[in-house]
């Protein structure tokens, strides 16, 4: 910025046709504004709608550096659903690998770690023992804690050996459509790190949220319908019928815990942004506006 002194990082997804290749744009990209000289660092993520959760992982690792918060995970730990159907999927890969060969299968459990990021065996049970919980009312199942997933062999390149910028330095922005992966990034931001949060827009007497849906990770019904396909459990009584299976509906398939309360799904947790920005005829479609807005607000 015409500062000299703050760099932007305008990030619209955590996703991309090419997952290395995002995780070396990240990397560089920060290492060339540090060469500018930025010293403190806005993200903007509005209509961020999330992606892979290792990239929020990385991204918040290469900002922050190696530290309590980021080694050995940068991201939180997890629960999967595990309903009745689930459990049966795993049970037919747990007798027969050779199903999944490749681990491609979300309920495969050589893809998961347990809490003490030990790899799952491909003849372990992972949804065992079923942890019951009830949920606005109703009974739901879900898989014991899991640990992460991306760190050390999901990074494709090495991070750097030192933070790249003090996180209190560092300033989140979004309209509040930021989910999954993105929320994932802020929170870990914000509540490990010390960062601080803008919203752009909304009512200015009411606390705006920095974030909606937490990753975790989401799929849809056209997913667990390959894996109910995959073992071989079309005709079970609670496979749903392809009429269902179309329309691609998500589902919130596994729910990050939280920060500070550690026993619940931090998507069910408050996550107030520190600071409202209204939208004014000088803002209003003129990002770089609002990120010297921001700047003078917010980083000195």
């Amino acid at each position: 910025m015409k500062d000299g002194a703050t760099g932007v990082l305008a990030l619209g997804s955590f996703s991309d046709t090419d997952y290395n290749e995002l995780h070396r744009g990240l990397l560089v990209g920060l290492l060339n504004l540090k060469s500018l000289g930025a010293m403190r660092l806005i993200v903007d993520v509005s209509n961020n709608g999330g992606g892979y959760v290792c990239v929020a992982h990385w991204l918040h690792r290469i900002i922050v550096g190696p530290k309590s918060t980021t080694e050995p995970q940068a991201g939180l730990d997890t629960k999967a659903r595990a309903g009745p159907l689930a459990r049966s999927i795993v049970d037919e890969l747990v007798k027969d690998p050779k199903l999944d060969p490749e681990g491609f299968l979300n309920y495969n459990p050589t893809r998961w770690r347990d809490s003490n990021n030990v790899p799952f065996g491909a003849s372990t049970n992972w949804l065992q023992p079923v942890v019951n919980k009830t949920v606005n009312r109703r009974p739901d199942a879900f898989s014991p804690r899991l640990g992460q997933e991306c760190q050390p062999d999901g990074f494709p390149y090495a991070p750097p050996t030192e933070a790249l910028f003090d996180p209190k330095q560092v300033v989140i922005v979004s309209n509040g459509r930021c989910a999954s992966s993105c929320s994932l990034f802020s929170i870990s931001m914000v509540k490990h790190e010390g960062s601080k949060t803008v919203v752009l827009g909304g009512k200015q007497d009411v606390a705006q949220q920095y974030c909606g849906t937490v990753g975790g990770q989401s799929t849809n019904f056209r997913g667990i319908d390959t894996e109910i396909k995959t073992t071989k459990l079309k005709g079970h009584p609670l496979a749903p019928p392809d009429l269902l299976v179309n329309g691609g509906q998500g589902i919130a398939w596994r729910l990050a815990f939280g920060v500070t309360d550690r026993e619940e799904p931090e998507e069910w947790q408050d996550h107030p942004a520190d600071l409202n920005l209204p939208i004014t005829a000088k803002l209003a479609n003129n990002p770089v506006a609002i990120w010297e807005e921001v700047a003078a607000k917010l980083l000195s």
